[in-house]
C-alpha cells in the first residue's frame, strides 16, 4: 500500500517536499497540478459577473445612509428634551431653548412621517410639551420681573415669537397682558410695598413698550430669520446636541430650516394705540387697588413716604407714559391720598368720643371719698424721700398732689394725651408736607411751560397741606363741641342733684378735667375757639355753693354768741380820738379761716379768678343778711353821746330802751336759727331769768364794730380783675365806672354800709378813717388767706 500524499500546507519550504521517498514527491505534483487546474476553472466562472459588481455597492451605500439619517435624527431628537430641561434649571438663555425647541418638532415631525416610526415618540412628544409650557413660563416670568433690562426683554420675546409662531402685535398684546396680570395679582397681596410696585410696573411698561415696539424687535426678529437656525453658533456650541457628528447625516430641510415670522406686521401709530389703550386699563385697575390698599393702611408715616415714593417715580418716568394724560395721573394719586388721609384725619379726631364716654363711666360708677380721695401735698411719704435720688418722683409726686390729680383725672388725662399724640403726628405729617420740595423731582419732566411746573409745585405742596389742614380744623372743632355739649349736660345734672357733697366733687373733677384740655389744646385749635365759660361758670357755682354753706352756718352761730356775750371784747382795743375800731371782730377771722379751709378741702388748684369771683359774689350775697339781723344803732350823733357819758339818751330828750332792740333781734335770731348757745342767766326769785340784751352803748359799739368788720370782708371779698381798657380811653373808663357803680348797687354789703353809717350818723372823716383802718389791716392779714386774695 502507498504511502499518503503529504499535505503541502504544512511544508515549512520547498525542500521538504523532497524529503520524501521518489513516488511519494510524484503523487504530491499530480495533486497540485489538479489544485491549479480547478482554481483557474472557478476564476473563468467569476470573471463573467464583474458587470453587476458596482451595482451592488451602490445600494449598499444607499441603505447605509438611510440607517444613519434616521440614527442622527433620533439621537438629535432624544437630546432636545435634555438640552432644554438643562437650561431651564440653570437660567440659561431662553432665546437658546426656544431655538432647541423648533428643531425638535422639525425632527419629530420627519421621524414620525417614516414608514415605522419608533415607538417612543409619543413619549417624547409629551415631554417636548411639558418642556414648552415650562419655557413659556419662563418667558413670563421675564416679562413680569420688573429688574429685566430692555434685553432680557427683547430677547424673551423673540423667544416667545419662536416657541409660538407670533408676530410683534401678537408678542405686543401677550407682554401687556403678562403685565396686566402681575398688576392684578400685586393688588391682591397684603404688603404695604405692593402698590408701590404696582405703579413701577405700570411705568416700566409702558417705558419698555415705547423702547422696544415696533422698531427694535423688528430688527430682532429680521435678524433671526437672517440664518439657518442649526447654523447659529449657540445652537452649534451646544455639546449635547453633538451636532459636529449628526449634523451631516440630518437631512437639507432641517440644516437649511429658517423659521417664518412677520417681522413687520406692527406700524408705530398701532402701536402707540395699543399702549394708550393698554394704559387706560392699566391705570384704572391701578387705582382701585391703591384706593383699597390705602383702606388698609393706618400709619401716616407710611401713608405720606408712599406718596412721596409714587409721586417721584411717576415724575421720573412721566416722559416715557405715551399717550397718557400726566395731568390726569396727577390728580388720581392726589385724589386717592388726600382723600385717605382726610378720612384718617376724621377718625383720629373723632376718637376724642372715647374721653366723655369714659367720663360718663367714671360718673355713673363714682365712690365718695374713693373717687375723689387726693393726700395732702405733704405728709411722712413725701418728707422722707431721698431727693438726690427721686428729685423727679419727689416733683412729680407734689405736682400730682396740689393739682388734684386722683385716679379718675389720670385715667381721663391718659385718654386725652394719647388722643393729643395722634393730633399731634397728624400736624407733624402736613408740617412736612408744606416742607417738601419738588423742584428735583419736576425737573425730570418734560415740561417746556415754567408756570406749569409751578402750578404742579403748589398743588403738592401748598393745596394739598391746606385741604388736609381744613379736615384737620374741621374735625377739631366739631368734636370739641360735642365734649362741651357733653360737659353742660354733666354740670347741669350736677346742679339738679340734691347730693352737694358727691355733685361738687364731681364738679371739681369735671373742672379740672376741662382745665387739663385747656392746657393742651392741639396747636391747630386755639384756645379762643373754646365755648366753655357757660359749663364751667356752672361747675364753679355749683363747688361754690358747697363750699360757703358750712362757714356761713358757722358764722351765724359766731354771731349769736357774739350777741349774747355782756360785754364787747374787742372794745379796749380801739384807737384813735374818738375811739375807732382797728381789728375785726373774732367772728370774721372764723369766719374767713373756714372759708379758706373748706376751698382748700375742695382743692388749691380749683380756684381760678373766675372761680374766686363766684365764691365771692356768693359769699357776700349770703353774707349780708346774716350782718343785716345783727341789732344797730340809730340817733347817735357821730358818736359824741359815747363820749359824753355813753348813758344811750336821744338829742331829742326822747328815751327808748337800746335793750328791747338788741334783744328782740337777738331772740329773733335764735328763733330762726335755733341755737342752743346760751349763756347762762342770773337766778331771780329761785328762777333761770333770759340773758340780757346789749346795753345801747354796746349796741352803739357794736354796730361800729360791725361797719369796720363789713369794710374788711369787703377788701376780702373783693375781685381786683385787670383792667382791660386802655389808658387813654377816657369814654371806655367812663363805661367801666358806670359798671363798678352798678356792681355796688347790686352788693349787699354796700347797702348795708350806707345805711350804718346814715343810722350813726357818721361824718365822712370818721367813716373814711374806719375804711382806711379796714384796708390796712387787710394788707397785714390777707396772707392769712391766701386763697382768698
Amino acid at each position: 500500500m502507498a504511502a499518503e500524499a503529504p499535505d503541502p500546507k504544512t511544508f515549512g519550504s520547498w525542500e521538504d517536499a523532497f524529503q520524501y521517498p521518489i513516488a511519494t514527491v510524484r503523487g504530491l505534483e499530480r495533486q497540485l497540478r489538479n489544485d491549479l487546474d480547478s482554481n483557474r476553472e472557478k476564476l473563468r466562472s467569476l470573471v463573467g459577473k464583474t458587470s453587476n459588481l458596482k451595482a451592488w455597492d451602490n445600494g449598499r451605500k444607499s441603505k447605509d445612509k438611510e440607517r444613519y439619517a434616521f440614527a442622527s435624527q433620533l439621537a438629535v431628537l432624544r437630546s432636545c428634551p435634555e438640552v432644554i430641561s438643562r437650561l431651564s434649571k440653570s437660567g440659561g438663555s431662553v432665546l437658546l431653548a426656544a431655538k432647541v425647541l423648533v428643531i425638535s418638532r422639525l425632527l419629530h415631525k420627519k421621524l414620525s412621517d417614516t414608514m415605522n416610526p419608533p415607538p417612543y415618540l409619543g413619549i417624547l412628544r409629551d415631554r417636548l410639551a411639558t418642556l414648552r409650557r415650562k419655557l413659556l413660563a419662563r418667558i413670563d416670568r421675564r416679562f413680569q420681573n420688573l429688574e429685566s433690562p430692555e434685553s432680557t426683554l427683547l430677547e424673551a420675546m423673540c423667544a416667545f415669537s419662536l416657541a409660538t409662531n407670533s408676530s410683534p402685535s401678537d408678542i405686543l398684546r401677550h407682554f401687556h397682558h403678562v403685565r396686566q396680570s402681575a398688576i392684578t395679582e400685586l393688588g391682591r397681596r397684603k404688603d404695604d410695598e405692593i402698590i408701590f410696585k404696582s405703579l413701577r410696573l405700570i411705568v416700566l411698561t409702558l417705558r419698555d413698550s415705547q423702547a422696544i415696539f415696533p422698531d427694535r424687535l423688528a430688527r430682532a426678529l429680521e435678524e433671526l430669520k437672517s440664518i439657518p437656525l442649526l447654523h447659529a453658533l449657540d445652537l452649534q456650541s451646544q455639546q449635547g446636541l453633538n451636532l459636529d457628528v449628526h449634523q451631516r447625516w440630518l437631512e437639507e430641510d432641517i440644516t437649511n430650516f429658517v423659521p417664518y415670522i412677520r417681522h413687520d406686521d406692527l406700524q408705530k401709530l398701532e402701536a402707540i394705540k395699543v399702549v394708550k389703550l393698554w394704559a387706560k386699563k392699566a391705570f384704572a385697575s391701578f387705582f382701585q387697588d391703591l384706593r383699597r390698599k390705602l383702606e388698609t393702611l393706618d400709619d401716616l408715616s407710611t401713608l405720606v413716604h408712599l406718596r412721596q415714593e409714587m409721586l417721584e417715580l411717576w415724575f421720573s418716568n412721566q416722559r416715557h407714559s405715551t399717550g397718557v394724560e400726566s395731568s390726569d395721573i396727577l390728580e388720581g394719586l392726589r385724589d386717592s391720598f388726600i382723600n385717605r388721609l382726610r378720612r384718617l384725619i376724621h377718625q383720629h379726631t373723632a376718637q376724642l368720643d372715647g374721653m366723655h364716654l369714659t367720663i360718663d363711666k367714671l360718673l355713673v360708677g363714682w365712690q365718695g371719698g374713693v373717687s375723689d380721695a387726693c393726700p395732702p401735698t405733704w405728709d411722712h411719704a413725701t418728707s422722707i424721700m431721698n431727693t438726690p435720688s427721686s428729685g423727679k418722683s419727689l416733683q412729680e409726686t407734689l405736682s400730682t398732689r396740689a393739682y388734684g390729680r386722683t385716679e379718675p383725672v389720670k385715667a381721663v388725662a391718659a385718654a386725652y394725651d394719647t388722643w393729643l399724640g395722634s393730633i399731634k403726628a397728624l400736624e407733624d405729617v402736613l408740617t412736612e408736607l408744606r416742607k417738601k420740595k419738588w423742584a428735583d423731582e419736576l425737573d425730570n419732566m418734560d415740561e417746556d411751560d415754567d408756570e406749569t411746573l409751578e402750578n404742579k409745585q403748589t398743588l403738592l405742596s401748598e393745596e394739598d397741606p391746606r385741604l388736609l389742614q381744613e379736615a384737620l380744623e374741621n374735625g377739631l372743632q366739631g368734636n370739641f363741641e360735642k365734649l362741651q355739649g357733653a360737659m353742660q349736660e354733666h354740670a347741669i345734672s350736677l346742679i339738679n342733684n340734691q347730693d352737694s357733697f358727691t355733685a361738687s366733687h364731681q364738679a371739681v373733677f369735671l373742672l379740672r378735667i376741662w382745665r387739663h384740655v385747656s392746657n393742651h389744646l392741639p396747636s391747630t385749635y386755639p384756645l379762643q375757639n373754646l365755648i366753655a365759660f357757660d359749663f364751667v361758670l356752672t361747675l364753679q357755682q355749683r363747688v361754690s355753693s358747697h363750699v360757703i354753706k358750712p362757714p356761713l352756718s358757722r358764722c351765724d352761730r359766731y354771731i349769736i354768741k357774739a350777741l349774747q356775750q355782756p360785754t364787747m371784747q374787742a372794745r379796749s382795743l380801739w384807737e384813735g380820738d374818738p375811739a375807732l375800731p382797728v381789728l375785726p371782730s373774732p367772728y370774721v377771722f372764723r369766719f374767713l379761716s373756714d372759708v379758706v379751709r373748706a376751698m382748700a378741702g375742695m382743692g388749691v388748684d380749683v380756684w381760678t379768678l373766675g372761680a374766686k369771683e363766684i365764691l365771692k359774689r356768693e359769699l357776700s350775697e349770703e353774707l349780708a343778711p346774716i350782718l343785716a339781723k345783727m341789732p344797730e344803732a340809730k340817733g347817735l350823733a357821730n358818736g359824741h353821746a359815747a363820749a359824753d357819758g355813753g348813758d344811750g339818751s336821744r338829742e331829742d330828750g326822747g328815751a327808748e330802751d337800746p335793750s328791747e332792740v338788741g334783744g328782740s333781734e337777738a331772740e329773733k335770731v335764735r328763733g330762726e336759727e335755733g341755737t342752743e348757745d346760751r349763756e347762762e342767766g342770773q337766778e331771780v326769785n329761785g328762777g333761770v331769768s333770759a340773758p340780757k340784751g346789749p346795753s345801747g352803748e354796746m349796741v352803739r359799739d357794736m354796730t361800729i364794730q360791725r361797719l369796720f368788720d363789713i369794710f374788711y370782708l369787703e377788701c376780702a371779698l373783693r375781685l381786683d380783675l385787670p383792667s382791660s381798657v386802655p389808658d387813654d380811653d377816657e369814654e371806655g373808663k367812663e363805661e367801666e365806672e358806670e359798671e363798678e357803680e352798678e356792681e355796688e348797687e347790686r352788693d349787699g354789703f354796700v347797702s348795708l354800709r350806707r345805711n350804718i353809717v346814715r343810722n350813726l350818723e357818721l361824718e365822712d372823716v370818721l367813716s373814711q378813717r374806719v375804711k382806711g383802718d379796714a384796708e390796712a389791716y387787710w394788707k397785714r392779714t390777707e396772707l392769712l388767706f391766701g386763697l382768698l386774695k
